[in-house]
Formats: structure tokens, sequence, C-alpha cells
């Protein structure tokens, strides 16, 4: 028996499009998993990002491609054509951070990670602030040399506040002088506080920067051929990418920010460029979203670029 036979939105646990819960690591079979990191201890501006995962998930629940109903996956009206047909999804809960504990914080995150891609599946990670990255990063070791493409309004190049570093301003850098990546290559950005030295410190260690300004002046299309073809590749998304208008429910927005049509032919070009092997999607705020507008451009987000990642051969 069907328990939710009417499918509606607002009935069943509201995991990821309505995907099957495994939270037990080790029974997870799936193609991709899809983990909650609740954590904002990292944000130096507007707290709240720890609430990202679940009211992401619950927004989600109006999309349900992996719920009760007869078919997977989802119709792209564009391509027509069914996108994601047979690939697993599984919600595998959140990892259990704990106040400010920093080292067992990160240290859960790697190795929750870690467990998923012991079991050969895709991680998909909700955030959570941006300083999440890092340790999530830790844990693709395997794949090494790992390329990052990093997609956010902000550098995040930041080397310490007051000798704290591993804030959300500080990721990239901390990624960067991990000695498996190599390629790291940022786009979108724009924030007029962005800071002079960390820009050419980027740049120094090899970073690609495509600006916010770069992406209009040039289209999509002359940024993605631009990118290097990478081997096995991580990429960050933060919210905040996205111009405040479409995506308001973030902590440190910017103004003139990506359109999402914009988002989704980067992240299109990009899953063409390697074999992306894990994502992360940070810095949705609900406590300053608008009528959930972030958190509905955040599944779709999601989404479409696991579309674009599966279209590929695995």
């Amino acid at each position: 028996m069907n328990r939710y036979s009417a499918y509606m939105p607002a009935t069943g646990i509201a995991s990821f499009m309505r995907s099957p819960i495994c939270e037990d690591l080790r029974h997870l079979d799936a193609d991709v998993a899809v983990v909650g990191v609740p954590y904002d201890a990292g944000t130096g501006n507007r707290p709240g990002t720890r609430f990202g995962p679940r009211e992401i998930r619950s927004y989600s629940s109006y999309f349900g491609g992996w719920g009760g109903g007869a078919v997977r996956g989802y119709w792209d009206i564009d391509k027509q054509k069914r996108m994601m047909e047979g690939v697993r999804v599984v919600d595998c809960g959140d990892v259990d951070v704990a106040y400010y504990d920093l080292e067992r914080n990160f240290g859960r995150i790697t190795d929750t990670v870690g467990e998923v891609l012991d079991r050969d599946a895709l991680p998909v990670l909700l955030g959570g602030d941006h300083s999440i990255t890092f340790p999530i990063v830790q844990a693709f070791e395997r794949f090494a040399p790992l390329d990052i493409v990093h997609i956010d309004a902000h550098m995040d190049w930041i080397d310490h506040v007051d000798g704290i570093r591993y804030g959300n301003g500080s990721n990239m850098r901390r990624c960067m002088e991990l000695p498996f990546v190599r390629e790291m290559t940022h786009i979108g950005i724009r924030d007029a506080r962005s800071r002079e030295g960390d820009d050419a410190d980027a740049v120094a260690a090899g970073a690609r920067v495509f600006t916010r300004r770069d992406v209009r002046n040039q289209g999509v299309a002359a940024i993605v051929e631009q990118l290097p073809s990478m081997s096995n590749l991580y990429v960050t998304i933060d919210i905040d990418s996205l111009d405040p208008s479409i995506a308001p429910g973030t902590g440190s927005p910017a103004v003139d920010g990506l359109l999402y049509h914009e988002l989704r032919e980067i992240l299109e070009g990009v899953a063409t460029k390697g074999r992306v092997v894990g994502f992360d999607l940070t810095e949705v705020n609900p406590y300053l979203d608008l009528h959930g507008m972030t958190c509905q451009v955040a599944v779709t987000v999601i989404l479409e670029f696991l579309g674009a990642i599966f279209e590929r051969p695995r």
C-alpha cells in the first residue's frame, strides 16, 4: 500500500525531493547522496545558515522527483528530454555538528563525506556557511589531483581574521593549500569589499578569476571556453553568487549578481570540463529569505546541475 498516494507536497517527511532516507551510511546504495551540514559558526556577518539544509529540503518537496510518483527524474521542457532517469538519489540526513568545537565539527564533516565516497555515491552537500567547503574537500584526497570550480560573489581568500583561519571567507585559500588540489577557478566575483592582497595571492597561486563583469561582457560560452580541461572536479556554489533580487536569503549579499540562467549555463559548461565528483551549495539563510525564494532557487540549482552531471557518462 502506498501510504501517500495523493503525493502532495505538504505530506510525508521532507527529505530532499522526497528521496528515500538512509542515515546509516553503511547501508547506502545510491548514485547521489544528499547530506546537510547545519553549521554557521564560520560566518562573520548574519548567522542562520545552520537552518539552510532543513528549509532547502522543505521547499524541495514541491518537486518530488524521487518519492512516491511512478516517474523518476524530471522533464526538461527545453531539451525535450527526461533528465536523471534511473539515477538513484538518497537523503542521508545531516552531519552531527555541535556548538563551536571546530576540530570536532570539521572532523565529522570530513568523515561523513568520506563514508559517502566509500559507497561510490556522488556527495551533494547542503550548507551551512561556506567554511564547510574546506573540511568537505579534505575528504576528496583519493581523487588527486583534484580541481575546484568556485562560484561566488567573494574570493574567500582571506588568510585569517585576527588569527581565525577557518571562517567562511578563508575556505578557498585553505583548499588551495591542500597538496592534492591542482586547478582552481573562481567565477562571478564582484564584491566591493574584495581585498587587493587576497586577489593577488590567489592569482599568484595559479587561480583563475572571472568576475561578474567578465561573465556579462564576454558571455557564459566564452568563459566556459577558457576553462581548462580538468580531471576530477569539485564544485562549490555560494548562493550569493546570484543577484539578491533572485536570492535574498543569504548572509553577505552583493549587488549586481549572476542571473539564474547564467549560473545554470555556467554549471552546464563546467560539467563538460571534467568528472564532477561532488559539489556543495552554501550560504542559504532562511531567516533572511523572502517567501522561500532563495530556498526554491537553491533546489533548482542543485536539480539542474545534477541533470547536467548525469547527462554525461560517469
